[in-house]
């Protein structure tokens, strides 16, 4: 179990350390360095693969690499205080692995491909990939496996999979009933809202979809990470509190996630979730990104008591949005 980040050199960092709980929030103005904590827990999950560890179409080590420095490196810790580390100079790549076990990596990134006529279907996988690709077929691997007790819907008409990633869906769009369909001759797949195709549904389920089928996915593994970027795109305000205490309870029970957002929204439901449940405050915390004058990203973590009010101190900007708005308004 990872519990632990650092990066040296890496991007905008100068230095970075974080803790990671078991449900970590990245949040913070665009281009701050959010991104650079999911790419390099990517890295980490390739390298304990063997594999290189430079993702596609991020570019060379050099060009990952700190401009105030020459090289970048990369160290994960877990609870034994083992380490994994990557370091890259002049692109010349080094792992150092003490014996550290990555979990097993879930990732939704913020382009999933959304709205789409078709689906692709894999031959070689039956997981989702990080756009979307495959969605389909992953719902229909485990449709009849059974969840988590805890992980049910209350609605829910009963204990697999399919019956509570449509129950699950239901607090995003209520009253709309999902299918599918697979055409495996061709590879293609094709969901249906309502029995309207995707296209002619609003974005939101089409962008929710993924989000909760990795999560209800990944409850099924041991030892797993899911990575989710922007989970709340092109939801209305409620299904993105929804959402925040949706990812709340998986966190709670057994699926560690890392979360970049910008919703103040889904940060509202995450709190909400540790007010009626105070024992997760110790279970989350966040961390706001800002650059400096020299384009450096620096943090700033917040943590939560178990009423879901804030334990620290926040840094403006952290969420603070709808406050001074409400002043200009009204004064």
């Amino acid at each position: 179990m990872i519990t632990n980040l650092q990066l040296k050199g890496f991007k905008s960092f100068l230095e970075g350390d974080f803790e990671l709980r078991p449900f970590t929030l990245l949040t913070g103005l665009n281009s701050s360095g959010k991104s650079s904590v999911i790419q390099a827990l990517l890295m980490l999950e390739r390298a304990a693969k063997g594999q290189n560890f430079l993702l596609d179409e991020h570019g060379t080590g050099k060009e990952l690499t700190n401009i105030y420095v020459n090289e970048f490196g990369i160290t994960a810790s877990d609870e034994k205080h083992r380490t994994l580390h990557l370091e890259n100079m002049n692109d010349r790549q080094n792992v150092n692995n003490e014996g550290v076990e990555m979990p097993m990596v879930f990732y939704s990134e913020a382009g999933r491909y959304g709205s789409q006529s078709s689906i692709k279907v894999f031959n070689s996988s039956v997981e989702m990939d990080s756009k979307g690709g495959n969605l389909l077929k992953c719902i229909d691997t485990f449709a009849d496996l059974p969840v988590s007790k805890n992980l049910m819907h209350p609605k829910a008409q009963g204990e697999t999979f399919m019956f509570n990633l449509k129950a699950w869906l239901d607090i995003i769009s209520p009253g709309v009933d999902f299918t599918y369909q697979l055409q495996r001759l061709s590879d293609q797949s094709f969901s249906y809202f309502d029995e309207h195709r995707a296209t002619n549904v609003g974005f939101g389920l089409s962008y929710t979809l993924p989000i909760i089928t990795v999560l209800l996915r990944a409850s099924l593994s041991d030892d797993t990470l899911v990575l989710l970027e922007n989970p709340e795109a092109h939801l209305h305000p409620k299904g993105q509190t929804e959402m925040g205490k949706f990812i709340a309870l998986c966190a709670d029970n057994g699926v560690r996630c890392v979360v970049e957002t910008h919703s103040d929204h889904l940060f509202d439901g995450i709190r909400i979730y540790t007010k009626q449940h105070p024992e997760f405050a110790e279970k989350f915390i966040s961390y706001w990104f800002e650059q400096d004058d020299k384009k450096n990203t620096q943090t700033n973590s917040i943590v939560l008591n178990g009423d879901g009010r804030y334990r620290n101190d926040v840094p403006s900007g952290f969420f603070d949005q709808f406050e001074i708005d409400s002043e200009v308004l009204l004064f």
